[in-house]
């Protein structure tokens, strides 16, 4: 409000000035109506401001009420608001009070919240055999959880070809050895590297791609430590190796040599040596490399400022007492090549212990330098061995004193293990080069040949270079004889007896006489003791036992009648082994092939017997099976009964389990069919268990009960006993058994020329069948698994695997002449023990 020329002017409340105005005018307070009056003062404005805003304020309210159903408070507060910034008079105050309850009274509010029903969905259970709670997400491999990562990776930056003769030398030593080159570089020799990456610059310092492509392979992640070196420069493994072992990874190092202009970074061409954390900081902040270069800086000095700024690290030469040791001797521009040089160099302490050897010129220097580290090492590692074996002897020394004991030979060895009983006190093996003689039931004299003929002539060498080296002047003749004897804890011991001459060279000259005889050369003898050791052997009283989940399926094959009843006998058997308590989730099927020979009712009990053995062992998850060979099978040829047998087996029920064929005479544990799973490794090995083969009942004594076997003991009843023996020997009476059969030496032997059962996978049996002729007659299948550098052979003696004795037939027509020898050795061996056979035939009266 302002006045010009006597007239006062209200700008923002017209309607408030006029009433002030007024009321000045007549002296009065400015309420009640406003009335017009004659002064000059006129309230025009005002009125012409007033009544637009009153109309928009209405229209605004309005239109609110009709397009929004919001709460009447918003109203109420509007009017309230928009009254009392006007002011405006009683009248309209009124006439808005009546519209607002107007509208409070057309507004109708319901309550519905009685009608509102909550869902909540409960969790579901979990299954009953899993538990309910989250399972933790474990890595894929251990080694990520547990944060285990190799040793060193060794980075080479390819220039040349070079770099075949560093990832030779460096990649037999090193966890990883991998080249960076750039691929204009790449020759055809190089490009042949599989740890090999190529790169192109476009532009870049090498650096850039390098820890880009670092970066892309994670290998930032899996090493301790890092070495980034040029192909120019030789790195010695050992030292190398021995210097990260030392020094402690975890804290963040850059280890190499520092730079002659004292900025602090290390020289790549001599190499630079980065722990994980290093690598880690390194690999992060690559890209600030960029940054720092500049466009004059070449690829090397790019690559050592960027190690420098990125890790922020100096460059340190020794760390935790151990240096980054450089030879520089091939450095200077006159010098000869590393090559020429190493002679000259070798005397040098400081040559022997350094590390890398920079500007290397051709793979005759690379070549020469790692021989010549080899060598280095070798001599250091005999010094250490030489200290440990006397360090070991003194210790021996004092432990044998205080225990009272003789020192054992050779040092650090056991003592000889001491047998449980006197029945497995070991015995001495005498040999000479041609004979071995051995204590064996049935055989003591073997050619020496095969594996026992190396072992004795490198027992031979290791003894004559004992004895010449202490002895010049001897001249050896021969190996008289010798003893080895096996010990489970010490190895192999051997005692040669060696022949020598004496030659006269040490003797002092004699003149020179007529009459005088020339002495003859003196033979002497020396007796030489020899240990094969075994390291780390412990003996074990019980050794853990694991069980595999794999399928088998029992092929026994009845090619005859005569095979029928100990076929069912077979059956009888098994059945026992379902009375365990204990339920069997690992399938089993027991499959008797039947062949054209054997007559029908033959044929329908041993189908009855197998639908019995199903329901005794329904517990035990055993199947079984009658398998009808068929007439066109037989009449191809196919060798043997077992291969028939197993050819349709493997046919019907598929190649991927294990076959395990049995003789109709075989007598198993339960317990054989778990080494049965273990000892058969699909695509790799076959086993075939050394059986305990029965011997014939009436000639050992098993056709008689126990208490005739003790009267037997009285001589006036043996002549009676051997003559009831020979009686139904002669009429060919068939042997029953009387007592069970068990493990021992007078009931039967392990035939290890038996190779009736074995067990094989589906698959190895396919591909080896094909090795054996359509028509080839033959005792056993081992030859078709002999030779072969894939599928390997287990032989081992099976308590629980016997065979009854039967009646072998021999396949005289075979096609291998070995087949049939050892055939009829095996055949001839099983019929008795030898003291057996003399004491029937030898009767002392």
């Amino acid at each position: 409000m302002f006045k010009q020329n006597g007239v006062m002017y209200c700008l923002f409340y017209p309607n408030i000035c006029g009433r002030a105005q007024l009321a000045r005018a007549q002296g009065a307070p400015a309420e009640g109506k406003i009335q017009s009056s004659t002064s000059p003062t006129k309230m025009v404005t005002g009125g012409r401001t007033g009544a637009p805003l009153l109309g928009g304020v209405l229209l605004g309210s309005l239109l609110s009420m009709a397009l929004f159903s919001g709460p009447s408070e918003l109203v109420s507060s509007s009017l309230a608001a928009w009254s009392g910034s006007t002011q405006c008079s009683p009248s309209s105050a009124a006439r808005l009070t009546d519209q607002t309850g107007a509208l409070e009274q057309n507004k109708v509010y319901k309550d519905v919240s009685e009608h509102w029903v909550v869902h909540q969905d409960e969790m579901p259970p979990a299954p009953p055999n899993q538990d309910a709670t989250p399972k933790v997400v474990r890595s894929r491999f251990a080694a990520t959880e547990l944060g285990t990562r190799e040793r060193l990776m060794v980075a080479v930056m390819a220039e040349s070809a070079l770099a075949l003769s560093i990832n030779t030398t460096l990649g037999r030593h090193v966890p990883r050895v991998h080249l960076f080159a750039d691929a204009g570089r790449i020759d055809n020799d190089l490009a042949q590297l599989t740890n090999l990456s190529p790169y192109k610059l476009n532009g870049q310092k090498s650096h850039s791609m390098v820890l880009g492509l670092m970066f892309n392979m994670t290998v930032h992640e899996n090493y301790d430590w890092f070495l980034i070196v040029k192909d120019s420069t030789y790195i010695n493994p050992f030292v190398l190796l021995r210097l990260i072992d030392t020094i402690n990874w975890s804290e963040p190092v850059l280890m190499g040599e520092a730079a002659d202009d004292g900025s602090g970074r290390c020289r790549l061409d001599t190499g630079v040596l980065l722990s994980n954390p290093a690598m880690q900081t390194l690999i992060q902040q690559r890209h600030t490399c960029n940054m720092l270069a500049t466009a004059s800086d070449g690829d090397q000095l790019a690559f050592e400022k960027c190690l420098q700024l990125a890790t922020n690290l100096t460059c340190k030469t020794e760390h935790q007492g151990v240096r980054y040791d450089v030879w520089r001797g091939a450095e200077r521009a006159d010098s000869p090549a590393a090559h020429d040089s190493i002679e000259e160099w070798r005397n040098a302490p400081a040559f022997n212990r350094s590390l890398a050897v920079p500007r290397i010129l051709s793979d005759a220097d690379a070549v020469a330098l790692h021989d010549h580290f080899v060598g280095v090492e070798m001599e250091r590692t005999e010094r250490e061995i030489e200290q440990m074996e006397m360090e070991v002897a003194k210790l021996t020394e004092e432990a044998a004193h205080e225990k009272g004991e003789p020192i054992s030979w050779p040092e650090a060895l056991p003592a000889y293990s001491k047998p449980p009983n006197r029945y497995q006190v070991p015995s001495y093996e005498f040999f000479n080069m041609k004979e071995i003689f051995r204590s064996e039931p049935m055989q003591n004299v073997h050619p020496l040949e095969g594996n026992d003929l190396e072992d004795v002539l490198e027992a031979v060498e290791a003894a004559r270079r004992q004895v010449e080296a202490e002895e010049h002047d001897l001249e050896f003749l021969q190996m008289r004889n010798g003893y080895r004897l096996f010990d489970p804890r010490r190895g192999m011991d051997y005692m040669i007896d060696l022949t020598y001459r004496r030659n006269g060279a040490g003797a002092l000259p004699q003149p020179p006489s007529n009459d005088a005889q020339q002495p003859e050369d003196e033979i002497v003898q020396r007796r030489v003791h020899v240990n094969r050791m075994i390291a780390s052997t412990q003996l074990m009283s019980q050794v853990p036992y694991v069980k595999e989940d794999t399928d088998v399926t029992i092929v026994v094959p009845v090619g005859s009648e005569i095979d029928v009843m100990p076929a069912r006998k077979h059956l009888a058997r098994h059945a026992r082994l379902c009375l365990s308590p204990n339920e069997e989730t690992r399938k089993t099927r027991m499959v008797v092939a039947i062949f054209p020979g054997v007559d029908p009712r033959s044929a329908t009990y041993i189908t009855n017997d197998l639908e019995e053995l199903k329901r005794r062992c329904k517990n035990s998850a055993l199947d079984t099976d009658v398998l009808t060979v068929h007439p066109s099978v037989t009449s191809q040829g196919k060798g043997t009964v077992a291969a028939a047998a197993l050819d349709d087996a493997v046919d019907r029920y598929g190649a991927n389990t294990i076959y395990a064929l049995m003789s109709p005479h075989a007598d198993v544990q339960k317990e054989f069919f778990d080494r049965l799973r273990i000892n058969t490794i699909k695509h790799y090995q076959v086993f075939f268990p050394v059986p305990f083969v029965e011997y014939h009942p009436i000639i050992s004594g098993m056709d008689i009960t126990e208490e005739e076997a003790k009267q037997s003991e009285i001589s006036s009843k043996q002549s009676t006993l051997r003559e009831a023996a020979l009686s139904r020997l002669r009429n060919g009476v068939e042997p029953k058994r009387t007592r069970p059969l068990i493990v021992q030496k007078d009931y039967g032997r392990f035939d290890t020329l038996d190779y009736s059962c074995f067990a094989v996978y589906g698959v190895d049996y396919v591909a080896a069948r094909a090795r054996l002729g359509p028509n080839d007659k033959r005792n056993d299948l081992i030859a078709a698994f002999l030779g072969q550098d894939q599928i390997h052979v287990l032989r081992t003696i099976e308590p629980n695997l016997r065979v009854r004795y039967h009646k072998r037939v021999c396949e005289l027509q075979s096609v291998d002449p070995d087949d049939v020898e050892r055939c009829l050795a095996s055949k001839n061996e099983n019929v008795a023990a030898k003291d057996q056979l003399a004491k029937l035939l030898f009767h002392e009266k």
